[in-house]
């Protein structure tokens, strides 16, 4: 298959594509840890599974609800692999957001980690809460090899997140991406400014942002790495300035594994 297929996929087969063309290259690196595109292939395959145990797939909405790390990343390609669209919940917003958008989409279930899990089963009292660091074992016992298609029956044509406007103006609003939108953009991107696989992208918008899914597939539908900061990495000025400067050098060498499950 060639790039200019990418556009005929889903957003997780897309991922899949690289990862079987390029399994040894550094996928994603957030602070010390990192992982390849092969085994963050296989985590989010057995996120995936275990979310089809809980009857989680194509119609079904997804919450997730996660500070800055590698497990957000981990739980929106195991929401495409199972089928079911993710809904971005940024912790910083009012419980009341929270709570009315898990009420108007019907929420099914909330990936999230210990640290915001009391939160979780607060604002999604009705949907399957799973706390993906502490359930690490629990994940790790399912197969890591991709899903049939057959098995999560998704097309192009199913949604592949929900974002929300600001509310600013009243009720937030929903608007639900199919994964084609995603593909065609990202296929057009590359034919005008394509990244390769010695470039490094910054995950620098919360996923509750469009700009998020630019960053996250101008990496995984190239073979770049992907490098999510740390929630203690600057933000602004000269000092985030030095932070990607830092991190534009480093290699895998002197990394950590990501040993997390997801």
């Amino acid at each position: 298959m060639t790039l200019n297929k990418i556009r005929e996929l889903c957003l997780h087969e897309t991922f899949e594509w690289q990862a079987e063309k390029t399994p040894d290259a550094t996928a994603i690196v957030c602070g010390e840890h990192w992982l390849t595109y092969a085994e963050l292939d296989r985590k989010s395959n057995q996120l995936a599974r275990l979310l089809r145990d809980h009857g989680i797939g194509t119609g079904k909405f997804v919450a997730v609800y996660f500070d800055r790390s590698e497990l957000p990343i981990i739980a929106v390609l195991a929401c495409h692999k199972s089928g079911a669209a993710y809904v971005p919940i940024d912790p910083i917003h009012p419980g009341e957001r929270i709570r009315y958008i898990a009420s108007e989409l019907g929420i099914s279930a909330c990936l999230t980690e210990s640290g915001l899990a009391p939160n979780a089963l607060r604002y999604f009292p009705d949907a399957q809460v799973v706390v993906v660091d502490a359930e690490a074992a629990e994940v790790s016992r399912r197969s890591d090899l991709p899903l049939d298609p057959a098995e999560s029956g998704i097309s192009p044509a199913d949604p592949a997140y929900v974002i929300y406007t600001s509310g600013t103006t009243g009720r937030p609003k929903g608007v639900i991406v199919e994964h084609r939108a995603v593909t065609w953009y990202v296929q057009a991107f590359n034919d005008v400014c394509a990244t390769s696989a010695m470039d490094r992208v910054y995950q620098g918008f919360s996923l509750s942002f469009d700009g998020s899914v630019e960053e996250i597939w101008m990496a995984f539908s190239n073979g770049s790495t992907l490098v999510v900061p740390t929630k203690e990495a600057p933000r602004f000025g000269d000092d985030l300035g030095r932070y990607l400067n830092a991190h534009g050098k480093h290699s895998a060498r002197g990394l950590r594994r990501i040993r997390s499950a997801g």
